[in-house]
């Protein structure tokens, strides 16, 4: 092969990915989310009933005076002061999104384990065939 002639690859196609994958992503990235928020709605005064939750976590959240002052931040800290309960649901939302997501994830990690493409394809290079001599000191 000299150094003017003229070098040719062959292109290697990735296989696409099935819109079902796709699909799944989508699962969780969306829906998860919308469902966690209704268990949320639910769970929260539940919890609230039990009166084993800390009375700061169950008003309404307060902000300092000068947030009031300011007209932007006064809008937005009223609307998020009406809120009721709002710290115990950002808590248990937040835990209730790691656990669905824990688990969907572990899910959509065994299917594609068993049903998906190889570990490694064509273009991928072999793993190396190296066998370690047991150490003798």
């Amino acid at each position: 092969m000299g150094i003017y002639t003229k070098l040719q690859h062959r292109e290697k196609r990735r296989p696409e990915i099935h819109p079902i994958w796709r699909g799944i992503g989508c699962i969780l990235l969306v829906v998860v989310p919308l469902v966690t928020f209704a268990l949320t709605t639910l769970v929260v005064p539940l919890l609230a009933a039990t009166g084993y939750v800390p009375q700061g976590l169950l008003g309404h959240i307060n902000f300092p005076a000068w947030a009031y002052r300011l007209p932007v931040l006064s809008g937005i800290a009223t609307f998020i002061g009406g809120f009721d309960k709002l710290g115990l649901g950002i808590i248990v939302f937040i835990v209730i999104l790691v656990w669905f997501t824990g688990i969907f994830s572990f899910i959509y990690v065994a299917i594609l384990q068993i049903i998906g493409p190889p570990r490694y394809s064509e273009i991928d290079a072999p793993p190396p065939r190296y066998k370690s001599k047991p150490y003798k000191r």
